[in-house]
């Protein structure tokens, strides 16, 4: 066998031994690195400004914040009170600007929202049509002929729309992420969250996720804490693990950003986007191993109720941390944000895009 391909063998299994190795050890780890750091820094911030909910141990809503489709004022990060004077700051403008960051990396995630319209609805709702879908790009570009005055209602009406219409969860991770300065090869930007997800399963020293068991590993701040959900979800790690080496895989799921870890307390808490179509920051309970409490697996409640709203998106659940949370994807220890990346920097301000383009949706073209 000639020597060069018995030599790129060998580097190819030293590579994937290494990586192996490496995940190993992010499996491990539960002191937060100055990435994880930010990360966490990043997604409370957007929470304070958001004035999100606020959900406890218990799985109780105990605080009402802000919604999706809300001209509410955002929070002012400097004081924590509203300020209306700054332009630009609402709470469905911020949504729309987690797709807008996401479209920096996939091409068109912001104008391929979907509006969901009955026709006849709003004068003969008794005689409407079947419910459809409209392509946000498409409807945007039909008032590009219009009058100002008429269109830029109708452009800001239909944005509104399309974020009540689109679960916007994973966005929100992608916001975060490119905030933090994580560039594509270290995070998988995605509008949904398996995408990202499956990519940490593959052993790999430029990914910035390990995806590790969350019943053996301990979360720590920065790390992604994520569900499976739908009406056949992965309830356990394995399940995860099959799966995503499948082709055609498509799991719906959810993942929130650690940002507390309180071992004296025995608490962790997580921020995640549209919870209850808000920024939502949850407490969840951790057991004397400071692994996640397995008191939330919806299979081990004795409650039948419960066990069916974990597989019903539409259900009303009475406790919302009771949820299939199989994966935690663990951020490398030492892992650095990309210099290469063109993403912003951990602290970037996005006041002035968002004051911009407050002055008018702006009419894509791409």
């Amino acid at each position: 066998m000639p020597l060069k391909p018995i030599r790129s063998l060998a580097l190819l299994l030293l590579a994937s031994h290494v990586a192996a190795h490496a995940s190993t050890a992010a499996c491990r780890a539960t002191a937060p690195s100055p990435l994880g750091t930010s990360i966490a820094a990043i997604a409370l911030r957007e929470y304070a400004e958001f004035d999100g909910h606020r959900i406890d141990a218990e799985g109780r809503l105990w605080k009402f914040g802000a919604t999706e489709s809300e001209f509410s004022v955002l929070l002012d990060p400097g004081t924590g009170r509203r300020d209306a004077s700054r332009p630009g700051r609402y709470a469905w403008r911020r949504v729309w600007e987690y797709w807008r960051t996401l479209a920096q990396h996939v091409p068109g995630a912001d104008e391929d929202r979907m509006l969901m319209v009955a026709p006849g609805l709003l004068d003969a709702p008794a005689d409407a049509g079947a419910a459809t879908t409209y392509r946000l790009g498409e409807l945007l570009r039909q008032t590009e002929d219009l009058e100002a005055d008429i269109a830029e209602p109708l452009r800001q009406a239909a944005v509104r729309a399309a974020m009540n219409d689109t679960p916007w969860s994973a966005a929100f991770i992608s916001f975060v992420m490119d905030r933090a300065g994580l560039s594509a090869a270290q995070f998988r930007y995605s509008a949904a969250h398996w995408k990202y997800v499956q990519r940490a399963f593959a052993p790999s020293l430029d990914y910035a996720w390990v995806a590790c068991d969350p019943e053996s590993a301990r979360p720590a701040v920065g790390d992604l804490l994520c569900y499976s959900r739908g009406t056949a979800p992965l309830k356990r790690y394995a399940e995860w693990r099959d799966a995503v080496a499948l082709r055609g895989i498509a799991a719906p799921a959810h993942c929130e950003v650690v940002t507390l870890v309180d071992a004296d307390a025995r608490k962790m808490e997580t921020v995640g986007g549209n919870v209850l179509q808000s920024v939502a920051r949850r407490k969840l309970k951790l057991n004397s191993a400071m692994l996640l409490s397995r008191s939330y697996d919806p299979d081990r409640s004795s409650s039948s109720r419960i066990r069916e709203c974990a597989r019903d998106p539409s259900c009303e659940a009475a406790n919302l941390n009771m949820q299939y949370w199989s994966v935690l994807l663990k951020l490398r220890p030492d892992l650095r944000p990309d210099p290469k990346s063109d993403t912003a920097k951990p602290g970037h301000e996005t006041d002035d895009t968002t004051e911009a383009s407050d002055r008018g949706i702006a009419r894509h073209a791409r």
